[in-house]
């Protein structure tokens, strides 16, 4: 027998109703996704499955949270998500997925190698690799370097949330008399970041210090992690450090992806 009252299709992206509170909100942050990273509340609502009044009165309590963040007229996902995903296990096992090929990149370049992820608005030194003829490394494993002021930190915010590129434009800290302090100087840097795929800093967080970092990108297009290099006394050679970096970068992104850390 034929169902009297057929059930109409869901519009694209909405999600079936949801009955506790905890369900509606967990529906409101599954409406983000690779392709829909900034949305309108109405937006929101249509593809969480929601009342726009439901949501509206979700989305205030994400944002007081810091599970949501504001951009203009729209939201989206706020730093408090991010930070919960850098505890995730692959967070605390990516130094040592990654030491060996920070050792390639050592070998090859004779450069200090460094690995850092973002650790409540800062690049967090993970892992450092350095060898006899490499130099003084710059700072010590666990350290924190402003984001724009490191080409690391650079790259975690062209390849982060856009929420955390809102945060540091407003925390533009000057550390030598070479820092970016100018928000619209570091708009136009992060763009020409995320288009090159690589960052560079030019003794922006101390004199006689040059570094260079790439994204280590996972499928879904998260960047967990930057890799980079630091010389004293003269930049590192782009064209010949890039490369090495990235063969890096890939391999301990496959390493991650294939869940070699558990």
């Amino acid at each position: 027998m034929a169902n009297p009252h057929p059930r109409q299709p869901k519009a694209e992206g909405e999600t079936a109703p949801q009955s506790t509170v905890t369900a509606k909100a967990l529906a409101m942050l599954g409406a983000f996704d690779a392709d829909h990273s900034r949305l309108s509340l109405s937006a929101m609502a249509r593809r969480a499955g929601l009342p726009v009044a439901t949501a509206h009165r979700l989305a205030g309590e994400l944002l007081a949270w810091g599970a949501l963040e504001r951009v203009g007229g729209t939201f989206v996902v706020g730093h408090r998500i991010w930070q919960l995903g850098m505890l995730a296990p692959v967070r605390q096992n990516i130094a040592e997925l990654a030491a060996p090929y920070m050792q390639d990149v050592l070998f090859v370049t004779q450069n200090v190698v460094n690995l850092f992820i973002l650790d409540d608005g800062e690049a967090l030194l993970l892992e450092r690799i350095s060898g006899t003829r490499a130099g003084l490394p710059f700072r010590r494993v666990g350290a924190r370097m402003p984001l724009h002021a490191s080409a690391a930190g650079k790259v975690l915010l062209a390849f982060g949330p856009p929420a955390m590129l809102e945060l540091a434009l407003g925390r533009l800290e000057r550390l030598t008399p070479h820092t970016i302090t100018d928000p619209q100087v570091l708009v136009t840097e992060i763009e020409q970041v995320r288009s090159r795929g690589y960052a560079t800093t030019s003794e922006e967080a101390g004199l006689d210090n040059f570094a260079l970092a790439v994204p280590v990108l996972l499928s879904n297009g998260t960047c967990p992690a930057a890799v980079g290099v630091v010389t004293q006394g003269r930049p590192p050679a782009v064209g010949t450090v890039v490369p090495v970096l990235r063969i890096a970068a890939r391999s301990i992104a496959r390493r991650l992806a294939a869940g070699a850390s558990y």
